[in-house]
């Protein structure tokens, strides 16, 4: 077969030696003929001007300097900024449960796509009675002019927060009034923040939120009917009113203390300075060193999720900054799920400790170490673990160990329950991913469509022969990407579902050695240098076939465009070793690289596809990214099998 094919099976390689087989079948060496482009291109002719416009365009050149472009050492500048991310952007942050990710972006749920039996009644601001605050967000989110007043069945009532101009017109003393009460509060203002600040303005009509978030003596309120209690307010930002926000530590007033106040954002047609300044997507112009510092100053959280490191807050490994008070709060914010582990809250409370140290204040835990007046954020997690019962990435045994054997590193059993092989006609020349249900991910250039070819083996160790674990079952359908290129490996990936014979909604029978794995919606979920996981049957070194499931650790490797020139596409990914110890080899296409995140769940990131033979040095082996897939996966399979958060 023709390097240009690269068509056949693919293979795990632990090189000990240099090999010399393409990817697929044994073949003569392509030639490679690099494209120069020369640096001496002519110059296009252009027409002579008059001197009165060559004077003009001279004096133009002197006078208007261009803008300075954005620096800053904690930005991700480029292609991240280009996108426009904001907080509705599900391939950096994780939908509401009142929104789904379709095709990247957050939208609107219906009100009946609510989880029915969870969540406490919630009133809205139409005083209407609400099955969930889920449900008043979703009324919300589709333009039905309702946001959520309150929890509780007494709608007739409502919660108000309101702007009183103070005497210089310039800013505004924030009041709020809870219901159950006709007295008004006053916000405290020693954790008054730009988010809530962005909060309120947006809802008095300021569209780009708030300008600063301002105090004012309390000595200095002049207004009528004065408050003589404050309370504290926490948001991300994000909320429709400060309702939504966790309100909590009612306190008296004395004439000391710090209320809140705001300057509201009204240059709404300001264009942004470059060189000191960040332009929001909601056009909304900031200081250059408030983003990146996990705090939400444009109010669609653009400020913070492209940054490579962060001024203040946590650093998610998807480049996105988060507020320290949503560490261990009980709700996934990092995709990884960084945010909620144990090194997470570790690095939060040695944080608490060195200013404690060196300024002997105490800093706020969390709202969920808050005995909380108003909180939502139970309500949120309650419905998103109740959107989809979903398990998929976790082992459901130990591995068994077993004998190893000489020269590879051979898997133990049970260590990768997604694996599967593709027998077709009694030869396994190919591997496979299980995702759950009936359905098995592989490579385009490992199937043809017909089903009546092929058996998917789960749970299979040995390649030559079953055990008590190896369930065999017959292919009903094979649908292989409709753009798939057999000559560049572009699209290359497959699925095929496998016949229920079992009559169960799982498809298969109670195997402990058999598990589906993640699918990944978002390319930012891993990044390169992540360590992965690769397994197959394929040949290791000398070129020698290899019949039990051998395992290696691999990592993702970025720029692999600079490696392979035209050769490489959209959704493409490399993963491998540069001095080309690890690699995939003939008899591991349509297998799995897998990586896992910090809350320990597995991600099927890569399917085997190609590369410049085994095991060459400078050359990483070529994965299809299954994220970059996503859509086209859940078009077929359905998103409520393969997600969880963002249904």
């Amino acid at each position: 077969m023709k390097v240009s094919e690269r068509r056949g099976p693919l293979l795990l390689l632990i090189c000990l030696m240099p090999i010399c087989v393409i990817r697929g079948e044994s073949q003569p060496e392509k030639e490679i003929h690099k494209i120069c482009c020369s640096d001496n291109d002519e110059v296009e002719n252009t027409p002579k001007t008059s001197t009165l416009a060559t004077t003009l365009a001279t004096t133009l050149a002197v006078t208007t300097t261009e803008k300075p472009p954005i620096k800053d050492e904690y930005l991700q500048l480029g292609s991240c900024m280009d996108q426009k991310f904001t907080y509705r952007s599900c391939q950096k942050v994780f939908c509401p449960p009142w929104m789904r990710c379709i095709k990247g972006e957050c939208l609107c749920k219906l009100p009946y796509q609510c989880p029915k039996d969870t969540g406490s009644p919630s009133c809205g601001t139409d005083q209407r009675n609400y099955r969930s605050f889920c449900q008043v967000k979703s009324m919300g989110c589709n333009g039905r002019n309702v946001n959520f007043s309150h929890s509780g069945d007494d709608c007739t009532d409502q919660f108000r927060s309101w702007l009183n101009l103070t005497s210089g017109n310039m800013t505004s003393l924030v009041e709020i009034q809870r219901p159950g009460s006709s007295k008004s509060l006053l916000i405290c203002g020693d954790t008054w923040k730009i988010p809530a600040a962005n909060v309120i303005c947006s809802q008095d009509g300021h569209e780009r939120g708030a300008k600063e978030a301002t105090t004012l003596k309390y000595s200095e309120v002049t207004t009528a009917n004065k408050p003589l209690k404050c309370v504290n307010v926490l948001c991300t930002g994000l909320e429709s009113t400060l309702a939504e926000c966790t309100i909590y530590k009612e306190k008296n007033l004395t004439k000391n203390m710090n209320v809140a106040t705001v300057q509201c954002y009204t240059d709404t047609h300001r264009v942004c300075r470059r060189s000191r300044e960040f332009p929001c997507v909601n056009g909304k112009c900031i200081a250059l060193n408030r983003t990146c510092d996990g705090v939400n100053d444009c109010g669609d959280q653009s400020d913070e999720l492209c940054c490579k490191k962060c001024r203040e807050g946590f650093h998610c490994k998807s480049d996105v900054c988060i507020p320290w008070e949503s560490v261990k709060d009980g709700v996934h914010d990092c995709l990884g799920g960084e945010d909620e582990t144990k090194a997470a809250e570790d690095s939060k409370l040695h944080r608490e400790r060195l200013i404690f140290t060196q300024s002997g204040r105490t800093l706020f835990a969390g709202s969920h170490s808050l005995q909380a007046i108003s909180n939502v954020t139970e309500e949120i997690v309650a419905t998103r673990n109740a959107i989809s019962s979903l398990t998929c990435g976790v082992r459901k045994a130990d591995p068994v160990r077993v004998k190893r054997l000489l020269g590879g590193v051979v898997a133990l059993k049970g260590q990768v329950p997604w694996q599967v092989g593709i027998d077709d006609q009694n030869e396994v020349y190919c591997g496979g991913i299980y995702i759950g249900g009936c359905w098995v991910l592989t490579a385009a250039h490992c199937v043809r469509p017909k089903p009546e070819l092929y058996r998917v083996k789960l749970g299979m160790w040995n390649s030559l022969r079953s055990d008590a674990n190896t369930d065999s079952l017959p292919a009903e359908t094979v649908i292989i990407h409709e753009d798939f290129n057999p000559s560049t490996y572009e699209n290359d990936i497959a699925l095929i579902k496998f016949k229920n014979v079992y009559k169960n909604k799982e498809c298969i029978r109670e195997n402990k050695f058999v598990a589906p794995v993640c699918i990944p919606w978002s390319e930012y979920q891993f990044k390169p240098g992540h360590k992965c996981i690769i397994s197959g049957w394929g040949r290791a070194e000398a070129y020698k076939r290899v019949y039990i499931l051998n395992v290696a650790t691999i990592e993702i490797i970025g720029n692999c465009s600079g490696i392979y020139g035209k050769r490489y596409f959209k959704g493409m990914e490399c993963a491998g070793t540069f001095d080309g110890t690890v690699d995939t080899c003939q008899g591991d296409s349509g297998g799995p690289l897998v990586c896992t995140d910090d809350s320990g769940v597995a991600y099927v990131w890569g399917i085997v596809s190609w590369g410049e033979k085994c095991g060459v040095a400078n050359y990483p082996g070529v994965y299809t990214k299954v994220a970059y897939y996503y859509e086209w996966i859940s078009y077929h399979v359905g998103r409520s099998s393969i997600s969880r958060y963002n249904i």
